[in-house]
């Protein structure tokens, strides 16, 4: 608590008038003590009026009992509150009631409500505003699992939300570390929000961490990809996933973003050469690609076929639904002993077909459409750790190739 005079506020006898300002996590609160003194008669490093006389003495004992009242207010409210601000101490002492906390998951429907009309002007991908859905889904689950509650007030959460919400997502839903975290970042910017908005002084959970394990990928490497390119197929349907999963492998479009493109999204670049240019779906960043050789080819493959014809489309991608199986019977009758996916696509242009061959890391970034070079390192790790692995295996069989004698002058030196 501070006490300091209003120097702006002069009456016309020289007196000013006497502030206290209270801090509590550097957010600050004021309010006056209702009495004024001269500058020459104030003790500024000791906040008290200087001397006996009997102005001073009514000062200090005024400012006494503030300091106490305040006191007060702030330890019944500590027992109310996780926390408490300096304007919480300020309301109390005023008399003001306080406002009614909104609940979480009105502050949640007031972000899907936000994330709605990004949706309907083609600002934002539906898989987002999904993904926040199901948030909402985790939260209501989980509230009525671990407190028997319908719904929980901002001001009512404390940090061991964040733990016991990821341990219920674990450990009665089954996810993965690293899908609960998704879902713990999303409620950390629910209540980060309600901090913005002024509905909440500060986030329970700003501290929590929320660790990202890094997860193995599978990625084809060249010899993999020739044969998934010169094997024949028994069927036309195995062909044409074959084919897609392919031109994923040489553009670096997800899947959904390969089922959408159209002829329109070819065009012919500064460089004379095509290129196919549109946002991503995920994040509507754009991802302009020149296409290499085995891509073009495919496109010219299916362009007069009946679906690219009736749907306007580079490719004739049916559905998800099967997609992934399907590779898993392509992978089988390849030989290949990788879990395919249509995120194995991608992973496999980021790194054996892009970072492999030296394109820089910059622009694999913007050829992935990433928003941050932060999420595509995580190939470059991965090619790292490749090249690591592959060369141990070098050192192994150059040791076996090496002549005994070799290798015993060696151990003796």
């Amino acid at each position: 608590m501070l006490l300091m005079l209003e120097k702006s506020k002069v009456s016309k006898d020289g007196k000013m008038p006497i502030t206290v300002r209270l801090t509590i996590d550097s957010k600050r609160a004021e309010l006056s003590l209702g009495m004024k003194i001269a500058p020459d008669k104030w003790n500024q490093d000791a906040g008290t009026a200087i001397g006996s006389t009997t102005e001073a003495r009514q000062i200090n004992t005024a400012i006494h009992r503030l300091r106490d009242a305040l006191i007060r207010h702030y330890d019944v409210l500590s027992t109310q509150h996780e926390y408490v601000s300096a304007a919480m101490v300020k309301d109390a002492y005023k008399g003001v009631k306080p406002k009614e906390s909104k609940m979480i998951s009105e502050t949640i429907d007031f972000m899907i409500e936000k994330m709605e009309k990004k949706v309907e002007k083609g600002k934002l991908a539906k898989s987002t505003l999904s993904k926040w859905e199901t948030t909402k889904k985790k939260i209501t689950q989980f509230l009525a699992f671990e407190y028997k509650l319908q719904d929980i007030a901002l001001d009512k959460i404390v940090y061991a939300f964040a733990e016991d919400f990821a341990d219920f997502l674990m450990l009665e839903q089954g996810l993965e570390n690293n899908s609960a975290m998704k879902y713990l970042k999303n409620i950390k910017k629910v209540l980060r929000t309600a901090v913005d908005r002024g509905w909440l002084d500060k986030s329970p959970i700003a501290a929590y961490q929320c660790p990202y394990f890094n997860p193995d990928r599978d990625i084809l490497d060249e010899e993999e990809i020739m044969v998934l390119y010169n094997k024949h197929m028994p069927v036309a349907r195995l062909a044409e996933i074959r084919d897609a999963y392919l031109f994923m492998c040489f553009t670096g479009y997800a899947y959904k973003d390969t089922a959408l493109l159209s002829p329109d999204h070819v065009t012919k670049f500064f460089d004379g050469e095509d290129w196919i240019m549109k946002n991503r779906e995920k994040t509507w960043c754009r991802e302009n690609v020149p296409l290499l050789p085995i891509a073009k080819e495919i496109i010219d493959r299916y362009k007069n076929h009946p679906i690219c014809v009736a749907n306007g489309t580079l490719l004739p991608i049916k559905s998800n639904q099967k997609f992934n199986t399907y590779l898993k019977e392509i992978a089988e009758i390849c030989g290949i002993n990788k879990n395919l996916t249509t995120h194995t696509a991608r992973h496999t242009f980021a790194t054996t077909v892009t970072l492999a061959n030296g394109v820089p890391l910059e622009t694999v970034s913007a050829l992935l459409g990433h928003k941050s070079i932060r999420t595509t390192q995580i190939y470059a790790k991965i090619v790292a750790k490749k090249i690591s692995e592959d060369m141990k295996e070098l050192k192994k069989a150059l040791q076996l190739k090496m002549p005994v004698s070799m290798l015993e002058e060696k151990a003796v030196a």
